[in-house]
């Protein structure tokens, strides 16, 4: 068993948590919470061990929950600590903490990527991670567009250029500060192209971000220019139909459409953990295709943190590992449920 502790009980920590508490493979110490609040209710109902800051112990213990220690004994505890603090802090925390203790970390991509010695997606580079002490899991964007792009760099040699422009969402839903309401923000040249750069090579893309004042989801328009002819659409569904961590959507039209059917089917959080391509968005035109996906943004790293853990200690292969990470998700009936409702 590896022992695992996850720093952050928030969007993306809470997640992590309650993956990794479900892996046969893999002892959840704790998570780490420094505010008394109901997310430290609600994880102590669910039998997870909670660490405070010590100055704030006595003030847990009042609120009605009492600590199984304090964070620097979290970690003392723990092989590997996730980092799913907020963005930046988890350069403070590795310097300060993990590597004082001499403890193996998986940080978000929040991060800048020189925190870590890979930047980490399954799909696209599994095998890097294997014996890494430091190792960051690319943001949702990039996770989303590795999955992507991946496949398309096995079937085709002749990948000219990629450009993207991608909606951003303004805030997580529970995120109680928002967004702008009357405003839409870019950024061109944004940091997504680099970081997809870090795990998949220098290919040649350009992305472009828009930030727009919704919580629900990403959406990401592509363009790939090829020196041949460009694959049909057939082609193109084909490949990823056969990808576990890709939805082929054929006849979704909007983000909110996409999350009333994951409300209406179930699944706990609304989360999807798979990026969405949309059937209806690809154009095939000479030796351009164009496409549009859209990223779940508070769940899709998840099944690439449970993997980031499984690869550095060379657990099991990357087919094992990520056929044992979508079991525990659920990600098989996500996938065909999903798929079904948008046929």
């Amino acid at each position: 068993m590896i022992s695992v502790s996850v720093n952050g009980y928030g969007t993306i920590g809470k997640r992590v948590a309650d993956a990794l508490s479900k892996h046969p493979d893999i002892k959840l110490v704790g998570i780490s919470k420094f505010t008394p609040d109901a997310d430290a209710r609600i994880a102590a109902a669910k039998g997870i061990s909670i660490f405070a800051s010590k100055e704030n112990h006595d003030a847990f213990v009042k609120f009605g929950v009492s600590p199984a220690g304090s964070v620097e004994e979290m970690v003392d505890a723990s092989e590997i600590v996730i980092d799913a603090s907020p963005d930046k802090k988890g350069i403070k925390n590795k310097e300060e903490v993990y590597m004082r203790k001499n403890k193996r970390a998986v940080f978000q991509g929040g991060e800048k990527d020189n925190i870590a010695e890979i930047s980490f997606n399954a799909r696209s580079n599994f095998n890097s991670a294997k014996n890494k002490n430091y190792v960051r899991v690319v943001s949702c964007n990039t996770t989303g567009l590795c999955r992507i792009i991946k496949p398309i760099l096995e079937n085709r040699d002749d990948l000219e250029k990629i450009s993207v422009s991608l909606v951003r969402r303004g805030a997580d839903p529970n995120d109680s500060k928002g967004s702008a309401l009357n405003s839409i923000e870019w950024e061109s040249n944004s940091h997504h192209a680099h970081d997809i750069q870090t795990v998949l090579g220098s290919i040649p893309i350009k992305t472009t971000a828009f930030k727009a004042p919704q919580t629900l989801m990403h959406v990401h328009s592509i363009s790939i220019k090829f020196r041949g002819a460009a694959p049909s659409k057939q082609d193109i569904e084909n490949i990823y139909s056969k990808e576990s961590r890709v939805a082929l959507l054929r006849n979704a039209s909007s983000t909110s459409d996409i999350i009333e059917k994951a409300r209406d089917l179930g699944f706990a959080r609304n989360d999807i953990f798979l990026v969405n391509l949309h059937a209806n968005t690809i154009i095939s035109d000479g030796n351009e295709l164009s496409m549009v996906i859209t990223v779940p943004q508070e769940s899709i790293v998840v099944p690439e943190n449970v993997d980031a853990i499984i690869s550095m200690v060379d657990l099991m292969d990357q087919k094992r590992s990520m056929e044992l990470t979508e079991k525990i998700l659920g990600l098989g009936n996500i996938k065909s449920r999903l798929e079904a409702a948008f046929a």
